[in-house]
């Protein structure tokens, strides 16, 4: 009875190696998408993550880049869609002239350019709107040649990173929150 158990298993462990051999093929015979080489593996035998290609890493970066009607338009912050009238949380961005930001509802607005620096915009101040009701801010003392946020695309939309006004090339720490609590945050294309 041993006997026979061991035979068959020995006639199996041929067979499935002999089937083995002939499932070999030329590599010349099989398209190189299909192929795997021996890079493909890790030290412990398990199929590791091809790196992406120089086409699939451009379009990842298309997908980020410059949509094909710029980034001029309204914007509104994700986490306030409540404000669908825009009278706070919304972005009217515009790349070439002037915009203006809210940084209080009521009571704080700026005027802003926006700059554009490789994959970024740079935003700038520019003064004081004329909707602002607070004069004891010292707004003629901020920098315009600093900027004041930095926009950056994703996905959706942008990410707003809110950097604070500037005097005399130092960060104004006592306006430094002004606009962050505001503006700060995840905007989409309205």
């Amino acid at each position: 009875m041993k006997v026979r158990l061991m035979i068959i298993c020995f006639g199996l462990l041929l067979w499935s190696c002999k089937d083995q051999q002939g499932a070999k093929t030329d590599s010349t015979d099989i398209p190189a998408s299909e192929r795997t080489s021996e890079n493909d593996y890790s030290d412990s035998g398990k199929m590791t993550a091809e790196e992406p290609t120089g086409d699939q890493q451009a379009s990842d970066k298309d997908s980020l880049a410059m949509p094909e009607n710029g980034y001029s338009g309204v914007y509104i912050k994700t986490d306030h869609p409540e404000d669908s009238g825009c009278s706070c949380y919304c972005i009217d961005m515009a790349t070439s002239g002037t915009g203006e930001l809210c940084l209080k509802d009521q009571e704080l607005y700026i005027n802003t350019r926006y700059a554009q620096d490789g994959d970024e915009i740079e935003v700038y101040y520019t003064g004081k709107s004329s909707k602002t009701t607070n004069s004891e801010i010292p707004w003629d003392r901020f920098e315009t040649g600093t900027p004041i946020a930095v926009i950056s695309p994703n996905a959706e939309g942008f990410d707003l990173d809110w950097k604070g006004f500037s005097i005399d090339g130092d960060l104004a720490v006592d306006y430094a929150i002004l606009g962050k609590k505001t503006l700060e945050g995840t905007y989409k294309r309205k």
